[in-house]
C-alpha cells in the first residue's frame, strides 16, 4: 500500500510540475548535458505515441539539429520521417529517410527506410 501511495504521489507531482514541452525546452537550454539528446528523443517518442505528430516532429528535429551525430541519430531520423509523414510533410519525411540511408548504409533498418522512401517518393 505504501509503494502505491509513493508511486501515485510521484505521478501527481510530475504531472503538475513537469511537461513534455518543458522537458524539451530544458534540454534546449542545456545542450552540453549528457542527458539532453536522450530527453529530446524520448519527448519526441512520447508525443508520437500520443498522436501529437507536429510536436513529435519538432522534438526529433531539435534532436537532429542540436546533435547531428550521436547514439540517437539513426533512430531519430527514422522517427522524424514517421512523424513528418503523419503530418503530411512529405518533403521532411523524404529528407530524413534519404539522410538515414546515406549516413547509415549498413544499418539493420536500411531496407525498411528504402521501402518507406519508395512509398512516399512522389507524394
Amino acid at each position: 500500500m505504501l509503494v502505491a501511495a509513493v508511486l501515485y504521489g510521484t505521478y501527481w507531482y510530475a504531472s503538475r510540475h513537469m511537461s513534455l514541452a518543458g522537458a524539451l525546452a530544458y534540454a534546449k537550454k542545456n545542450p552540453q548535458a549528457s542527458w539532453a539528446p536522450a530527453a529530446d528523443y524520448y519527448v519526441g517518442l512520447a508525443y508520437y505515441q500520443r498522436a501529437e505528430y507536429a510536436k513529435s516532429q519538432e522534438a526529433f528535429t531539435q534532436l537532429l539539429t542540436d546533435y547531428a551525430t550521436g547514439p540517437y541519430t539513426a533512430k531519430g531520423l527514422l522517427r522524424l520521417s514517421s512523424a513528418a509523414e503523419e503530418n503530411r510533410d512529405y518533403a521532411a519525411a523524404r529528407q530524413s529517410l534519404e539522410r538515414f540511408i546515406e549516413e547509415f548504409p549498413g544499418h539493420k533498418d536500411k531496407s525498411v527506410a528504402e521501402k518507406r522512401l519508395e512509398i512516399i517518393k512522389f507524394k
